[in-house]
């Protein structure tokens, strides 16, 4: 197609709508050269400065992409797709305050026409800012816009992990869980796991039977993952450390054994796997564990410290 257009027909719409054209096939650089020509001709053309905006920020120029679009403002307020540029451009650049600002306007100007993704980038912002409550309360805008956006639930869910309240964190799980089966992923199981191992260091040490109900609900996290996806090393090596916790050591091994096989360079589950052969008497082993941990985080100083012992020991 030729980018040349019959000077009798030149209007900033007619450039528009050949940058248009060009941008969806990733032909950028014609796209922004149309663009330009539309401001030639009208240099308060706000959808051209709009669309100068996108394509500055898909190329990293988030400065650029925020001149753009803060003219785009100036000449039309109720420019949405300039809200929302301004917004994501200076959330990129940690600004929160301004991207609340603009993504709020936005919210205001197209309350339909806000999707989900836009309610967790305002969420985003908040809590960043510290207003946790309006956070929440823009993360389940975000859940009520599309209940399946998985990453409204995650939100929320991060948040309560913070506060290591582990108990919400399951229910907003269950709820996702409950509007469809398949929507939370090995990686969601598998975080709630390690919350459940770290609540127990809250629980008393003679509390014997919450730590073991704490145990066991990971171990069924980390199950659950491995379920949904056997590869997931992370979450072999996470259920080895749980099933220490129940003097489980033969299905320990396996399982940092399995972790090790599914990702050679993971050095967590040779490190773990040491401790726990050392704490088992198997020494050399042991050492080959400790080696290869250090082989692949070189500056990995405890690794080395109990390394250095199992050697001197051995000499």
């Amino acid at each position: 197609m030729n980018d040349v257009i019959n000077p009798s027909v030149e209007s900033p719409e007619t450039y528009l709508q050949y940058g248009d054209r060009y941008q969806p096939s990733g032909n950028t650089d014609l796209a922004l050269k149309n663009y330009q020509r539309a401001l030639a001709i009208n240099p308060d053309f706000a959808p051209a400065h709009e669309r100068i905006g996108s394509i500055y920020q898909l190329q990293g120029n988030v400065m650029e992409s925020i001149a753009s679009f803060s003219k785009a403002i100036q000449i039309n307020p109720q420019s949405l797709a300039a809200q929302l540029g301004l917004g994501n451009a200076y959330q990129q650049m940690g600004w929160a305050e301004l991207a609340i600002t603009h993504f709020q306007k936005a919210l205001e100007l197209a309350p339909d026409r806000f999707l989900a993704e836009y309610h967790c980038k305002l969420g985003d912002s908040l809590k960043d800012r510290g207003k946790i409550a309006e956070a929440i309360a823009s993360y389940e805008r975000a859940i009520s816009t599309n209940p399946d956006y998985l990453d409204g639930y995650r939100a929320i869910a991060q948040i309560y992990m913070r506060q290591n309240d582990i108990e919400a964190v399951k229910v907003i799980y269950e709820r996702a869980n409950t509007h469809n089966s398949e929507l939370l992923q090995a990686k969601d199981y598998n975080a709630l796991g390690v919350s459940w191992l770290q609540k127990i260091n809250t629980i008393a040490a003679e509390d014997k039977s919450g730590i073991d109900d704490l145990v066991d609900s990971a171990i069924a996290c980390f199950e659950r993952a491995i379920q949904i996806d056997p590869t997931y090393a992370d979450a072999h090596c996470n259920l080895g450390s749980a099933f220490i916790r129940k003097d489980r050591i033969k299905d320990a091994i396996l399982a940092y054994k399995e972790a090790i096989d599914i990702e050679p360079n993971f050095a967590q589950p040779y490190f773990n796997l040491g401790i726990l052969l050392n704490n088992i008497g198997k020494f050399e082993e042991a050492i080959a564990c400790f080696q290869s941990s250090i082989d692949l985080v070189p500056n990995w100083v405890e690794a080395k410290q109990y390394l250095g012992t199992l050697l001197a020991r051995k000499a």
